[in-house]
């Protein structure tokens, strides 16, 4: 069986792309419409009421938009990532850019839920403006998700045997990334073997670190 350490792959060994879509929620709602009430919260007001109600929507539009990621890049079910920490990890293990002030929109809007602490204007019109850019970042996944990559001059030695690797490819329903080697042309045959990784394993954010990093 074929051994392959996916960190060691190089960015320049990246080829041709094919895409696909990824299912994001739009019933009831979508995170465009929670950002959407979040503006508008702040646009009525700067009440505690408006900046409650503000920032609990724009927490509701990220919290959504994690969990549409989560879902759409291997994570077979929600199980285990019901908590917004282990939502931003996922997406972060995943390779998405989640700055750290979106754990400051998650502390704040549990000290409003919790502790009753009430929201400071300057602080909401912030967060709101940051989950409005992380969603833009974002969108560019839901009508552009690698499904494979062409791997360009990547090759290992396996029992004295030359393989090529010529693609990585993700079924992301089912969570799992394939790395596909084929005997190089001087081995004689036309034998291929494949490599699978599930999520979330260190190996399969490896590889979709890989395919977001080199897929502009």
């Amino acid at each position: 069986m074929i051994k392959f350490d996916p960190s060691m792959l190089s960015d320049d060994a990246a080829d041709q792309y094919t895409w696909n879509w990824m299912k994001v929620r739009t019933e009831p709602l979508s995170a465009e419409d929670y950002l959407s009430f979040a503006t508008e919260d702040l646009v009525d007001g700067k009440t505690p009421r408006n900046l409650i109600n503000s920032l609990s929507n724009a927490k509701k539009a990220l919290h959504l938009r994690l969990e549409d990621l989560c879902l759409g890049f291997g994570a077979k079910d929600l199980k285990n990532l019901k908590a917004f920490p282990a939502l931003i990890n996922y997406a972060r293990e995943c390779g998405f850019v989640a700055p750290r002030v979106l754990d400051r929109l998650n502390t704040q809007r549990n000290a409003v839920e919790h502790d009753y602490i009430l929201p400071i204007e300057a602080d909401v019109e912030t967060l709101v403006d940051i989950v409005h850019l992380f969603i833009a970042a974002t969108d560019r996944w839901v009508s552009r998700r690698p499904c494979e990559v062409g791997i360009y001059n990547v090759k290992i030695i396996n029992d004295s045997s030359e393989f090529d690797l010529n693609q990585l490819a993700f079924d992301w329903p089912q969570g799992t990334a394939s790395l596909v080697f084929g005997k190089s042309k001087k081995s004689g045959n036309e034998l291929t073997e494949t490599i699978e990784y599930q999520s979330p394993s260190p190996e399969f954010f490896q590889c979709v670190r890989f395919a977001l990093r080199n897929s502009d």
